[in-house]
Order: structure tokens, then C-alpha cells, then sequence
């Protein structure tokens, strides 16, 4: 199986490098070329435009910022859908609006091309690891084609329906994850004015109702957990902007559904402040120390 991956950013670099590792004929595409080098040294080959990488694959991989680039990458001259064979596979691992994935599936079929959307859990971590999580829509007998290229790069594949069903996943899990790192950052900004250990509070937590996926590795405050950001200078397993786009989509979301989501409308706000205060690209769990900063 040839497989070609486009967009190697924070999560699509080790991805792919993962691909190469695992002996796939890979080539790559980047709009910032030098950024291939580095999966290049590992046996990949470098393509100069997305056809020309999508030409060379069986299974084209995307991991693109937002819907317009993904519709960019797809469709420009010398884009992917220039150079797709029929019955080839566009996988778009973005996180983006279900209903603009569905329109990538149905663009990529006038194309004679096959599409999944597998949208991605575990951050940076989980991509360097190969232990990510992918909420996978589109046909299921696609997904038996690709699936060894997928296995490369995740741990946990999810079938969960057709076409949008895998972006709607991730976004309501985005809208779980968010709650909780918004719930924590303000519980140990009430510790620390209270004058209790962290480090106690957090062994606590971790064996009671308050246990969770933030409290497991995004306590924000410095030295609790090694491995943390708070710990790292906030180097990010996911960024503070990455957390506002995917609520933003979450609201966009509930908008087409007629529902109210009152909790991720304000933690989509938390967000945006925490990026105004200049943690754009910091770890999302750095709310903690913009809360920190506030006094009624």
C-alpha cells in the first residue's frame, strides 16, 4: 500500500513519520517544504505539490488546520483531487464542521475518489506515540482498504457511521475534554487561595468522582505532574487555539441542530480570553494560571 500524507503540522509530522517507520512507500507534501526533511530521513519521499504526492499513494492522508484548507488542498490545480487514481482513498484526519466533511465525501466521489473522515484524540503525545484515537466516518469497506495505514498511525479506530458521523464524535468529545480542563483550572485556583497542597489534592482526586482526563495529566500548577504542560513551560499537547476553533465548531454544531449548549458557549469564551492574554499556542490547561490572575 502507497501512502502519501499532506499537511505535516503538530500532529501530521509524527503521523507520518510513524507511516514511514512502519515501511509504507510514503510521500509527503508540505507548504513549508523543509518541514518534509525530517520524515525524508526516514525513507519518505518528498512530492512538490499535493497532486503530485496524492499521484504516488493508494491512501492520501490530510491533517489540515480548518475546513477551508482542506477544501484548498482538495480542489486547487494542482491539489489532491488533481492527481487521485479512481478508487484511490482520501482519509481527512482534520478536525472540521460535519457538514463540510460530508461535502468533501460527496466532491471526492464526483471524482471517482473514496473518502473517510477520522478526525483525532490524544494530542501530540498520542501522534508521536501511535496511540491515537480516531473517530471514523464514511463507508466501512473503505475503511477495511485503509485500515493498515491507519493502524500505523492510531490505536483505538472507531467506525461510528457515515459521512460528518466521526467530526460530530470529536466535537462532542472536544466539548467533554474542554468542560473538564475548565472545571480544573478553576478547582486549583481555589486550592492554591485556600492554602492546600496540589500535589495531595490531585491524589485525592484521582481515586474520587473528580478523577478525569485533565486531572490525569493537566493539573496546572507546576511540579505536580512531570509530564504535565504546567510542568513544560505549556508546551502544548493541545493548543489553547485549537481548543476555541473545535468549540467554535461545537456551537456552529448545536446552531444546524437547534439545541443550546450553554457550557462550551462559555468555555468557548474561556478559551478566547485565554488567547487574548497571549496563550495562543500554549497548552489549553494554561487557563489555569489566566484564572489565577483574576480577583472579584
Amino acid at each position: 500500500m502507497r501512502v502519501a500524507f499532506v499537511g505535516l503540522g503538530a500532529m501530521g509530522l509524527p503521523m507520518a513519520k510513524n507511516l514511514a517507520r512502519a515501511g509504507f512507500p510514503l510521500t509527503v507534501w508540505n507548504r513549508t517544504a523543509a518541514t518534509a526533511a525530517s520524515v525524508v530521513e526516514l525513507g519518505a519521499s518528498a512530492a512538490d505539490t499535493p497532486a503530485n504526492a496524492a499521484a504516488a499513494a493508494d491512501v492520501t492522508l490530510l491533517c489540515l488546520p480548518s475546513s477551508p484548507e482542506v477544501h484548498d488542498i482538495l480542489t486547487r490545480p494542482d491539489g489532491v483531487l488533481a492527481g487521485a487514481a479512481r478508487g484511490s482513498i482520501v482519509i481527512d484526519c482534520s478536525t472540521i464542521d460535519p457538514q463540510a466533511s460530508r461535502g468533501f465525501s460527496a466532491l471526492c466521489a464526483e471524482h471517482g475518489v473514496d473518502f473517510l473522515e477520522a478526525p483525532l484524540s490524544g494530542g501530540t503525545i498520542g501522534a508521536t506515540n501511535g496511540t491515537l484515537t480516531l473517530m471514523i466516518g464514511g463507508d466501512a469497506a473503505v475503511l477495511e482498504r485503509a485500515r493498515p495505514a491507519l493502524q500505523a498511525v492510531g490505536k483505538n479506530l472507531f467506525h461510528v457511521g457515515g459521512p460528518g458521523a466521526g467530526q460530530t464524535v470529536k466535537l462532542c468529545n472536544q466539548m467533554i475534554f474542554a468542560a473538564q480542563v475548565v472545571a480544573v483550572s478553576e478547582a486549583y485556583t481555589l486550592l492554591g487561595d485556600a492554602g492546600i497542597d496540589a500535589a495531595l489534592a490531585t491524589e485525592i482526586f484521582s481515586v474520587s468522582t473528580a478523577d478525569c482526563t485533565a486531572v490525569r495529566g493537566r493539573v496546572p500548577v507546576a511540579g505536580v505532574q512531570p509530564n504535565a504542560p504546567a510542568s513544560n513551560n505549556w508546551k502544548p499537547g493541545f493548543a489553547t487555539e485549537w481548543m476555541a476553533k473545535d468549540l467554535h465548531l461545537v456551537e456552529e454544531l448545536a446552531r444546524s441542530l437547534t439545541r443550546f449548549v450553554p457550557q462550551a458557549a462559555l468555555n468557548h469564551q474561556l478559551m478566547r480570553l485565554t488567547m487574548e492574554a497571549g496563550y495562543a499556542k500554549q497548552d489549553l490547561s494554561v487557563l489555569g494560571e489566566v484564572l489565577s490572575s483574576f480577583k472579584r
